[in-house]
């Protein structure tokens, strides 16, 4: 017997029965059983919801529709709904590409050449590649997995006279209004319970959910003085007598990190399709390049990629770029190397931080907005951002322009306007935890925090080739305090 039949058997399920469920034909579903593979990421995340058996167990029986790395951004971000789903499409990606998984509390077997990475609360993680080692630095780009979205607070539904709505709260700087009448999908992690042991699953829901907005005759304020309570105008329709948690497994939740995230798909737009419109672009447009360009480096050094969580809440989690994560790997890779407490301090000093972040654009509509002298632009080239919220300064700002001309990417310098707030990013945490030079760069990016955002289509690969132009570089401080980069 086939595994995915094993498993639709034992739910007791028949396969016109899952194949209504998958909204695809009977015959299509026994082609899928008499292949025993499933060849679609969205129908794996079904598959594996409805027959309420974890992707990783599917993955480790064969049944495997991982994400690859010949996948596009498009794929990749709609896919991500969480920082849980876009660990896990990092983690594929890594794996495809010769990444071998490490363990904290195991002792680790590094070699030269050698690529790693290493798992945090299946919503963070490093990765690294390391070189021939004919430069001892670390080359580090960060950014971070999470986005601003509305978190479910537990299992109780909330009566309405339209049927159950689910309780949520605000998670990160959202742009409420963004999340009405637009698909939502329900998304993230629950612990269930069985024989005493505690198991983690990455679960989305296989249904819509929306919020209605107030319509103007009830409302007929809204286009001159609009503003929305998260607790009365922003909890989604779930329209269920079942409970939240027994829609998404069949074993019993203990409790669960869910998110209500929209599900609006990627698109192109203007007459030459050169702007990309998506969920979650900030902040998975830099996830992307990074693990894009350390699965095709080729460093002289160690290449990091850095992927925290909760830099939308302020970082300050196990997992968020103030914990000690980062600082922890670093210090086990270089005794694991054999290097001392003096190379380790040396590669420190030789080294270098990108924190990837996008920034703002000049706004169609609001141009006052922007600075009044330095503006960037969709489609203009990678983002240099200046601010005393990033960790950019005139020495780190040089080095991204030094490699930035190396290899013909055009790039902006950023600056915000004076007279509004600025916004963070793990930057400045990371230089300072590291004592490192850092900058902050990224892409340009309108809407940002609204459940759609958008960029330029073609700065997408140019943010990749200078990521993976970084890597491959090597920077040295002379005597005279010089850097020499290479």
């Amino acid at each position: 017997m086939n595994k995915l039949k094993y498993y639709r058997q034992k739910k007791n399920l028949t396969q016109k029965t899952i194949a209504s469920m998958l909204n695809i034909s009977q015959q299509a579903y026994a082609q899928l059983e008499s292949k025993d593979k499933i060849t679609s990421d969205e129908l794996l995340e079904k598959i594996s919801s409805i027959l309420d058996v974890s992707i990783n167990e599917l993955k480790t029986n064969g049944i495997i529709a991982e994400y690859n790395a010949s996948k596009s951004i498009e794929e990749f971000l709609e896919t991500s709904y969480t920082q849980y789903h876009s660990t896990r499409n990092i983690e594929s990606i890594l794996k495809e590409n010769g990444f071998v998984r490490l363990f904290d509390f195991d002792s680790w077997d590094l070699k030269k050449n050698g690529k790693y990475y290493i798992l945090k609360n299946q919503s963070a993680l490093i990765a690294f590649s390391i070189g021939d080692l004919s430069s001892y630095t670390f080359n580090i780009a960060g950014c971070h997995t999470d986005s601003p979205s509305l978190k479910v607070k537990g299992n109780t539904l909330i009566d309405s006279k339209e049927g159950k709505k689910i309780n949520v709260e605000i998670y990160g700087g959202l742009i409420l209004y963004s999340m009405l009448d637009i698909p939502l999908k329900i998304a993230g992690r629950i612990i269930t319970k069985e024989n005493n042991i505690l198991s983690s699953s990455i679960v989305s829901s296989d249904f819509n959910v929306n919020i209605p907005s107030l319509c103007i005759h009830h409302n007929g304020s809204v286009n001159d003085n609009f503003s929305l309570n998260p607790q009365i105008d922003m909890l989604p329709l779930l329209r269920s007598d079942k409970d939240l948690y027994s829609l998404l497994s069949d074993k019993e939740v203990v409790d669960a990190d869910l998110y209500v995230v929209s599900d609006v798909k990627p698109f192109y737009s203007g007459v030459n399709k050169d702007l990309l419109v998506s969920p979650r672009l900030d902040n998975l447009t830099s996830a992307y390049a990074i693990v894009k360009a350390i699965t095709s480096s080729s460093p002289k050094g160690i290449a990091i990629g850095y992927f925290s969580d909760n830099e939308e809440i302020g970082s300050s989690t196990k997992q968020g770029a103030r914990s000690s994560f980062l600082v922890d790997v670093l210090d086990k890779i270089n005794r694991k190397l054999g290097y001392t407490k003096d190379d380790y301090n040396k590669a420190i000093a030789d080294g270098f931080v990108l924190s990837i972040d996008n920034g703002h654009a000049v706004h169609q509509a609001h141009p006052e907005k922007s600075d009044i002298s330095a503006q960037v632009y969709l489609n203009k080239g990678i983002v240099i951002k200046h601010h005393t919220n990033y960790a950019t300064d005139a020495l780190s700002s040089s080095y991204v322009k030094l490699i930035a001309d190396k290899m013909n990417i055009p790039y902006q310098d950023y600056y915000n306007r004076s007279d509004l707030r600025c916004g963070g990013t793990i930057g400045l945490i990371t230089s300072a935890q590291l004592e490192m030079n850092a900058a902050d760069i990224g892409l340009a990016q309108l809407a940002m925090h609204s459940a759609v955002e958008t960029i330029g289509a073609n700065d997408i690969k140019l943010m990749e080739e200078f990521v993976k132009g970084y890597f491959n570089s090597s920077f040295k401080t002379n005597e005279n305090d010089e850097v020499i980069i290479e």
